[in-house]
């Protein structure tokens, strides 16, 4: 995919405060209405401001599992029931958690050169594996049964065997690494690389890079999402969302959304993307098949990661200082 790529726009008016459960400005006026404000998810009280990272959702199980880096801590939430269930603590430098095939076993990545096993029964931490330098963005691959954790000061993504908790190979990349997401058709990644404006194709069976996808405006890009059905690539880059072809390999065009944007989602029920652009304080709606923007909604400051429910369609948002899981509902 080439740099001088053509590529259609899509514009927008931001519709913001169609109800601002964490502080919007009453002055903000919604033009249209994406998502319906639910419920406020109350997280441990600190004696701090409360920091949060990355957000996992197992619809398979009905819970939500957040990187509470202010506590180092993984907190579980009833994703149904909207409640707090507990923590799991003794997690420094928390950063994301990914799933198994196994509900009862997660994976969780440290910013202290450790992944940590985590059996969800008894809620406590089972093993730690060293992975490398700077852990960060972790998933898991259902095609070939491996968690794949992003190492962004070695430059590789570790590739861990869930079963027998250890490392079993390394696919190396250049430049740095953001957010991934996996297709769980083939185990490829697709891992953004935030400063060489690029998504790099890696695959765990050649552990090689088999694909970059430049071009298209992506800039600076940081969220990942993807749709196995239809093979439709989205990419957060700096107030646009990009969206490419992967069968085709052709760039479709892009969507102007916030800034501060990290974790994005898409859901194969509504056929919808959402990007938390935390630096504008709202979530921007995609129609995944029109290519065309359904609106935003307030959601506070700092408000950059989310994970959402395709069985309810329920959207959660992280909304750090306030040390709350924010609950929206589609439409």
């Amino acid at each position: 995919m080439g740099d001088a790529m053509l590529r259609p726009r899509t514009s927008w008016l931001l519709s913001l405060g169609l109800l601002c459960l964490t502080g919007c400005s009453q002055h903000d006026v919604a033009l249209q209405h994406p998502l319906t404000p639910v419920t406020n998810i109350q997280l441990p009280k600190e004696h701090q401001v409360p920091n949060m990272d990355l957000l996992t959702l197992d619809p398979r199980v009905g819970r939500l599992y957040i990187s509470h880096t202010s506590i180092a801590a993984m907190d579980v939430i009833d994703s149904k029931g909207h409640k707090y269930l507990g923590s799991v603590p003794g997690l420094p430098g928390i950063k994301g958690i990914a799933l198994t095939s196994d509900p009862n076993l997660v994976y969780v990545s440290q910013d202290i050169d450790q992944v940590s096993a985590v059996d969800l029964g008894k809620m406590k931490v089972i093993a730690t594996i060293p992975v490398g330098r700077g852990p960060d963005a972790i998933a898991y691959d259902p095609y070939d049964n491996l968690v794949d954790v992003s190492l962004s000061t070695d430059l590789k993504i570790a590739l861990i065997d869930p079963g027998a908790k250890k490392v079993v190979g390394e696919i190396p990349f250049a430049g740095g690494p953001e957010l991934m997401s996996v297709d769980p058709k083939t185990g490829h990644i697709f891992l953004a690389i935030n400063d060489r404006d690029e998504v790099d194709v890696l695959d765990p069976t050649t552990k090689s890079i088999l694909k970059t996808y430049k071009g298209c405006d992506i800039k600076t890009p940081t969220g990942v999402a993807y749709d196995p059905e239809d093979g439709r690539l989205f990419i957060a880059s700096h107030m646009d969302l990009n969206i490419i072809d992967v069968f085709l390999d052709r760039c479709l065009g892009g969507v102007d959304i916030g800034a501060g944007t990290d974790q994005i989602a898409y859901n194969p029920n509504t056929h919808h993307v959402y990007t938390a652009d935390g630096g504008s304080r709202y979530i921007s709606v995609i129609d995944a098949q029109s290519l065309k923007p359904l609106g935003t909604v307030g959601t506070g400051r700092s408000a950059s990661t989310m994970a959402i429910d395709p069985t309810t369609a329920e959207v959660f948002v992280a909304v750090k200082p306030a040390g709350i899981i924010a609950v929206y509902h589609d439409p």
